[in-house]
């Protein structure tokens, strides 16, 4: 067994990390850091495909952070054109300076991410001694990589997501309760507040909900340190 530290950011779409923040993350001495989907979203974008001209300086601000913190960004998510020309939501991670990878969405929000294209990477991915699955938003729903998640025997699931449910705060905790338990795993669901849209980051194992945002904290930014207990997934 290996104890993870996992620090998630439950932080504002729009807003850069003050030198402040990154200190605070730096102090944080975690293995990762999870920022939520959309995180960095800087400029008042009409569309994805106009998004994507600003690739660069979203990746920059996560170079930022990586100057300060030496673990494994999962840095949210932005637009831009991967290596076949389609336009995709893509997850970028970060180690030491250096843009390693990008998770594609394989989901698209067909009112959000619209004229994008289902991405074709992985979505497990081994960085940091620790084999885990990537998922983004709407790829929760997606049945085939939980079949993939299963035949690997994935046992911790990062989930970068932005709240459009319906669901209420105690049936968003209920129902990631459930899932966890059922299938076994260590799911960590880091979301960010933008414009009114509520933001409910957790944790929840096969014991239950091992740490959550309150209600009264939906709407701020919140930097929370999970230790993590690992049996399958640490690779010595």
């Amino acid at each position: 067994m290996a104890v993870i530290k996992i620090a998630i950011y439950q932080k504002n779409l729009h807003k850069r990390f003050t030198p402040d923040e990154i200190s605070k993350i730096q102090q944080s001495k975690a293995h990762f850091l999870l920022l939520p989907e959309g995180y960095p979203h800087f400029f008042q974008s009409v569309s994805p495909s106009d998004a994507a001209k600003h690739e660069k300086e979203y990746q920059d601000h996560l170079l930022e952070i990586s100057e300060k913190f030496t673990g494994v960004i999962l840095g949210g998510s932005h637009y831009r054109k991967n290596e076949d020309g389609n336009l995709v939501s893509a997850l970028p991670i970060v180690q030491s300076l250096v843009l390693v990878d990008f998770y594609e969405k394989k989901t698209p929000n067909e009112k959000i991410d619209l004229g994008t294209k289902p991405g074709k990477t992985e979505s497990i991915f081994i960085m940091g001694g620790l084999r885990f699955g990537i998922l983004l938003g709407e790829d929760l729903k997606n049945e085939s990589i939980w079949e993939e998640f299963k035949k690997e025997n994935i046992e911790i699931i990062f989930h970068l997501d932005s709240i459009r449910s319906e669901r209420t705060y105690e049936e968003d905790l209920s129902f990631y309760e459930s899932l966890a338990k059922t299938k076994n795993i260590h799911l960590i669901r880091v979301c960010g507040p933008s414009d009114g849209i509520a933001a409910r980051s957790l944790y929840a194992s096969p014991s239950g909900i091992n740490w959550k945002v309150g209600k009264v904290e939906e709407d701020k930014d919140v930097f929370k340190t999970l230790s993590v207990n690992v049996m399958r997934s640490y690779l010595l």
